[in-house]
């Protein structure tokens, strides 16, 4: 592999096209190299600059050539953690690649940007509100299954603004309909919200009303049906999270709740009481904490065996709603 490939900055909140260019540079590297290479995973919020660097500059016996991935890189701010950085960039290990990762584009750190060669810095930009409903169509259409307009704008208003979260929900809907059908609005909003089967939005639910004996069960259940991917799960929870941070934002600007709810695109009587209740028991500062939370349980879960999880998730929710997602130990 060239030393071009040895920084790169990924920027921005799509991470469905963040992702794909990960595994395509991850194939290139395999085909290049005769066989996969070693990937290590950091946080920035959880993890030690000297450590990643360790990462780098350590040969294995498993594979010549290594990936680190370091997310939440616009906490890298500290002049001791740019200063070691500077340094590595200076002279970068053989057969390494050092991946930046942020959802955030304007809060890198200027000297941080500098280290990145211009050709390794990328911006993922969300997809735009008919780019979106596109995509939606499409993907269903795939399938032969319709989906009614407002349907599709139902389901944007719940997930995440990137096409990861979108093909994750959909790919849900389409094994729960099947080939040939056409999902309604209610039906949508029934499965969501107010299905039977316990899934993320049932357990945000209970969350927005701050009750944790009702969240534990809800997780239990999920737990149970051996369907509960806990990454998933966080990711589900981080979408609504921010959501719910954004609007609780607007509240304290004066914004009536009409105007934030349309604001933050949640229609429909259920899911604005769903929100007003969240917004009413969680403190912008909270929801703020939380999303650093969910953060570091998403860490955890990706780093410590299965047979972890459920506890680890039962923390997370002690965290979550006791604590207001603050007092985290480190762990």
């Amino acid at each position: 592999m060239s030393k071009s490939d040895a920084l790169y900055l990924l920027l921005g909140p799509e991470e469905g096209e963040k992702d794909l260019f990960l595994d395509r540079l991850i194939r290139r590297i395999t085909k290049t190299i005769g066989q996969a290479p070693e990937v290590h995973r950091f946080y920035a919020f959880d993890s030690d600059t000297l450590e990643i660097l360790a990462a780098l500059r350590n040969g294995t016996l498993f594979s010549p050539y290594r990936v680190v991935l370091l997310r939440n890189a616009e906490l890298l701010n500290k002049k001791r953690d740019l200063d070691q950085l500077a340094e590595y960039c200076v002279r970068p290990a053989p057969q390494t690649s050092l991946i930046l990762l942020s959802e955030e584009i304007g809060r890198i750190d200027k000297r941080l940007e500098k280290m990145v060669p211009k050709e390794n810095k990328v911006i993922f930009w969300e997809l735009f509100e008919n780019q979106k409903m596109g995509w939606i169509l499409n993907f269903f259409r795939k399938s032969n299954i319709q989906i009614d307009p407002e349907a599709a704008s139902f389901l944007l208003e719940m997930v995440e603004n990137n096409t990861k979260e979108l093909k994750d929900t959909c790919g849900k809907l389409r094994v729960y309909f099947g080939e040939g059908s056409r999902i309604e609005y209610a039906d949508v909003e029934k499965i969501l919200y107010h299905s039977k089967d316990e899934n993320v939005f049932t357990l945000f639910k209970k969350i927005s009303s701050r009750d944790l004996d009702a969240s534990l069960e809800v997780l239990t259940k999920l737990l149970l049906t051996r369907e509960a991917d806990p990454v998933a799960l966080l990711a589900g929870l981080l979408a609504q999270v921010r959501k719910l941070k954004r609007l609780k934002g607007l509240i304290e600007q004066r914004y009536s709740h009409e105007e934030a709810f349309s604001r933050v695109k949640i229609s429909g009587k259920r899911m604005q009481k769903i929100y007003a209740e969240g917004a009413r028991q969680y403190s912008l500062d909270e929801l703020q904490a939380i999303v650093l939370l969910i953060a570091r349980f998403d860490y955890r879960v990706r780093s410590l065996k299965s047979n972890l999880h459920a506890t680890l998730l039962q923390l997370f929710l002690y965290y979550l709603v006791v604590r207001g997602g603050s007092g985290i130990f480190r762990f």
